[in-house]
């Protein structure tokens, strides 16, 4: 199931949304110039060496509050890895994003987006140095821990939204309206799925895991503090 809309409209311009969207778009633009369409693995190693997220790197570096080495939990949030990929991402941040920025604000919801996007990132960090040590060495990035943690928030802030998704059957496909508690909730559970049965693939599930919960928590401390009561 692929989402296409929610049927819940926001108050004001999301400005920083819009922001975020445009800026991994110039950054993909960029990745796509420099790598000549990501044929050019040197250029494109070149770029995750630098600005990707390195579980081994980060890690010690945390530990030993080395703050110079930890610009890639910023910076790997901006890169993706292809068209897909970026697409994927992009869709979800529109679709989600501007309801979590009309509630947070425009410079809070900056602010939290970047905090989930760490969070996902530490700890996607924290899993691959604590096993086999593997993927300690393997480059991590894409928007997906930020905008996991915005489907955190939604999922507190907006349980009952229907979200509009397309659901293939076989040839067939329909339309349904899914209030977003069960759709981003089943979401949820499908990262532990796939982190369970090992279907890893090069996605860093526990980066989603991490922010999906950072932003769920930050939902839960808006609606505490911010909700109207009734």
């Amino acid at each position: 199931m692929f989402p296409l809309y929610d049927q819940n409209p926001s108050k004001t311009k999301p400005f920083v949304n819009w922001a975020l969207i445009a800026i991994n778009i110039v950054v993909f633009v960029w990745e796509y110039q420099v790598t000549r369409g990501f044929s050019d693995e040197t250029a494109f190693d070149q770029i995750l060496g630098k600005y990707a997220v390195i579980p081994q790197i980060i890690i010690p570096s945390l530990r030993s509050l080395r703050f110079e080495n930890l610009g890639p939990l910023f910076s790997s949030m901006f890169l993706h890895a292809g068209f897909a990929h970026i697409f994927g991402n992009l869709v979800f941040l529109f679709i989600f994003g501007d309801n979590i920025e009309d509630r947070f604000g425009h410079s809070k919801y900056l602010i939290v987006y970047l905090i989930f996007g760490v969070v996902g990132g530490v700890v996607h960090s924290y899993i691959s140095y604590a096993g086999d040590g593997t993927e300690a060495f393997i480059p991590a990035l894409g928007a997906s821990g930020a905008i996991s943690g915005v489907l955190g928030s939604y999922i507190v802030l907006f349980p009952t939204a229907r979200i509009v998704t397309i659901a293939f059957f076989g040839f067939i496909f329909r339309l349904l309206r899914i209030p977003a508690f069960f759709y981003l909730g089943f979401w949820f559970l499908l990262q532990f799925l796939y982190v369970a049965v090992g279907s890893v693939g090069g996605v860093a599930f526990w980066a989603h895991i991490g922010g999906f919960v950072a932003g769920f928590l930050a939902g839960l401390v808006y609606r505490a503090i911010f909700a109207p009561k009734s």
